[in-house]
């Protein structure tokens, strides 16, 4: 099983964008020496926690720094940009960073309802179905024709020589079936916490259509992931990340802290059910190298994944590292 990295690019309370920004890029070079698939950068405007906003600029700047990793966006929120900008970013990435590029594409906002309306310079979204505009930048990654006013224009660079592979992104399940109509790959955010029957992965096996991008239909999940030498451990170094990721979903914005720098924080009956409904529900896979690997098997027979990526904000450098190390030996990827 392939296995990746999906990365927010979390900052550390005391820590500068800058000093975040390298401190990403020394990392994105030890994940490579690990035998990982793919590095992902998310988009996400107006948070201070997270440095990932441009994730097409951060993945030029990576592909200069590594060899052999592919090196994509988890997702662009294409809502927010034309097709024709949108392709022209990624031939480009393409034509720099041959057969290493990945896009994926979101219909998301990746933002709050203020953030859409910056970004869109006011203006309200020309489309009323995103699927229609992911249409149009398929046709223009592969120098297809267009359809309507959009067909007018090429998107350059022409005859770059491969193709960035396309990626939809879900959390729902909902678009599944449009993923493999379209024969683009379909990766799934578990870690989002939405719960998704394992029949919406068969259909999208059965109903794939190969094309340019894909040959055969490939299904990766994502996972809020904390591996460490003993389950003790691994639940110390997941308490500030299980605090972020609550606090995001309740409203209240939390720092990537120090595990000690909450040692004595109480989890509230609502968060402790919470996290007791993300890990039965397996959104979080937190443990050593058995038990997370049991879960991953099981998942991976259950939803006949193809790879994994992980999430994994550990605040200390080498104890991050370590939990993609362990994830690597446990899918025999090193």
């Amino acid at each position: 099983m392939d296995i990746g990295v999906h990365d927010l690019v979390a900052i550390k309370p005391g820590e500068s964008t800058v000093e975040a920004y390298q401190r990403t890029a020394q990392f994105v070079q030890e994940i490579e020496k690990l035998n990982y698939n793919r590095y992902w950068f998310a988009e996400h405007h107006n948070s201070p926690s997270f440095a990932s906003v441009s994730p097409e600029l951060l993945v030029s700047y990576m592909a200069a720094k590594t060899e052999k990793m592919r090196l994509g966006t988890g997702g662009t929120m294409i809502m927010h940009y034309s097709p024709l900008k949108i392709a022209e970013d990624f031939k480009t990435l393409e034509g720099l960073a041959p057969g290493r590029i990945d896009i994926g594409l979101g219909r998301a906002p990746g933002s709050g309802q203020n953030e859409i309306v910056a970004l869109a310079q006011g203006r309200p979204n020309a489309f009323s179905d995103q699927y229609d505009k992911i249409e149009i930048i398929l046709d223009y990654l592969n120098d297809q024709p267009a359809t309507g006013f959009y067909g007018q224009t090429k998107a350059a660079p022409l005859d770059v020589g491969t193709l960035p592979e396309p990626w939809m992104l879900g959390s729902s399940g909902q678009s599944a079936l449009r993923a493999a109509d379209m024969g683009l790959g379909y990766s799934f955010a578990k870690f989002f916490g939405i719960e998704t029957d394992p029949e919406v992965f068969e259909l999208y096996r059965h109903h794939f259509e190969p094309s340019d991008f894909f040959k055969d239909p490939k299904v990766m999940v994502s996972y809020m992931m904390v591996i460490a030498d003993s389950i003790e451990e691994a639940e110390y170094l997941a308490k500030p990340i299980l605090m972020q990721q609550i606090g995001l979903r309740l409203g209240v914005m939390r720092p990537n802290n120090d595990p000690e720098a909450v040692i004595d924080y109480e989890f509230t009956l609502q968060e402790e059910a919470l996290i007791k409904h993300y890990k039965e529900k397996r959104f979080v896979l937190i443990g050593d190298k058995k038990s997370v690997g049991d879960i991953l098997e099981d998942e991976q027979r259950t939803l006949t994944i193809d790879e994994v990526l992980a999430y994994t904000p550990i605040h200390d450098n080498k104890k991050r590292l370590a939990s993609y190390k362990y994830l690597a030996e446990i899918t025999g990827n090193i």
